[in-house]
């Protein structure tokens, strides 16, 4: 099969014949139909000392697809199905996986990353992996929706991590894929009032479409004050931090409330710079950290499917993912207009 590979020495991508993946036990072999380009694939991707993106590394960890065949003991499902892909893996054994937190395995990883272990990706014509994985992609869906479904997965995790509760005024600092999927999560779950902070006018625009009450474009306006001011002088309930700056951190921690709660999200890097202490102490924040997710997937699924989330508007570009390379460079060049890059599969079998 075809797959878009890492390659070093120049850092580049390489559409390379590769040997096609056998469904073992329990296993079913899915044919590749969309993939989602993430954020974090771009960030791999160009940095060469990355310990998650490495030379040899197929990458693609947002995938929808069909299932091809069946291996043995696999029985839920069937050549023909159309599936959304759980890119998580979990040992089912450790302290957190037995209480359901599957995100936080203490042996887990997801596919398409070289992190606590090689697990090749989607951006290839297949893939196979058991069925813990799988999960139906109903009809009226895209295959293009169905690759969205990771990061809106990853946005009602972070909402319901949060605890956003009915009247709640809720602030979002970074209007992209995931955010924007934030905001449209926290109305759902029945926020009062939804800000929206970014420095991209292309973005906030977005979340005024997508049911964002107010936005602030924090490179004209402080972002601090203005949040506050719209939620009567006192700030926040809740913001979520997904920019993952320390600037933009130190913004989340004096823009929420005393006593509101903080989600940490965003991470550009592993570390943030010009974080202080003191207003989480002196604000008593509740500060809560969030990665991945653990039971949402469905829920994203059926909330998307009944429109309660809009992910279309947020595909912008479209490749095949024998244009990897080509999409990488264009989400770097054009960032202004390019929000999510989704890589479709035209490899005729």
């Amino acid at each position: 099969m075809k797959a878009a590979v890492i390659r070093n020495k120049p850092r580049r991508i390489e559409i390379e014949n590769v040997i096609d993946p056998v469904p073992g036990e329990g296993e079913y072999l899915i044919q590749m139909k969309a993939v989602g380009l993430c954020g974090s694939d771009v960030h791999g991707f160009l940095d060469e000392n990355s310990i998650g993106r490495v030379d040899g590394l197929i990458m693609g960890h947002e995938p929808a697809g069909v299932v091809v065949s069946c291996g043995p003991g696999a029985e839920k499902f069937k050549p023909g199905d159309r599936v959304v892909i759980d890119p998580q893996f979990s040992c089912g054994k450790c302290y957190a996986c037995k209480h359901a937190w599957y995100n936080i395995c203490e042996e887990g990883g997801i596919i398409g990353s070289n992190l606590r272990g090689f697990r090749q990706g989607a951006m290839a014509e297949y893939v196979a992996l058991k069925e813990r994985h799988l999960h139906v992609l109903p009809d009226s869906m895209s295959f293009e929706e169905g690759a969205l479904m990771e990061p809106v997965s990853n946005s009602i995790h972070a909402v319901n991590r949060a605890g956003v509760k009915i009247g709640d005024k809720v602030a979002v600092i970074g209007a992209g894929t995931i955010g924007l999927c934030m905001i449209q999560a926290a109305r759902a779950a029945g926020a009062q009032t939804v800000i929206a902070v970014d420095v991209s006018e292309f973005h906030l625009e977005l979340a005024k479409q997508l049911g964002a009450d107010y936005v602030v474009n924090s490179r004209e306006l402080d972002p601090i004050e203005a949040v506050r001011s719209l939620c009567g002088g006192i700030g926040s309930d809740v913001t979520i931090e997904s920019a993952g700056f320390g600037e933009t951190y130190r913004q989340a921690c004096l823009m929420t409330r005393k006593r509101g709660t903080l989600v940490f999200f965003g991470a550009a890097s592993d570390e943030v710079k010009s974080f202080h202490l003191y207003p989480i102490l002196h604000r008593e924040l509740n500060c809560v950290g969030c990665t991945g997710f653990d039971v949402e997937l469905d829920m994203g699924i059926a909330m998307v499917n009944s429109g309660k989330i809009n992910v279309k508007p947020l595909i912008t570009h479209r490749f095949s993912f024998t244009q990897t390379g080509e999409a990488i460079r264009t989400v770097v060049e054009k960032p202004n207009e390019v929000l999510k890059v989704v890589l479709v599969n035209d490899v005729t079998p």
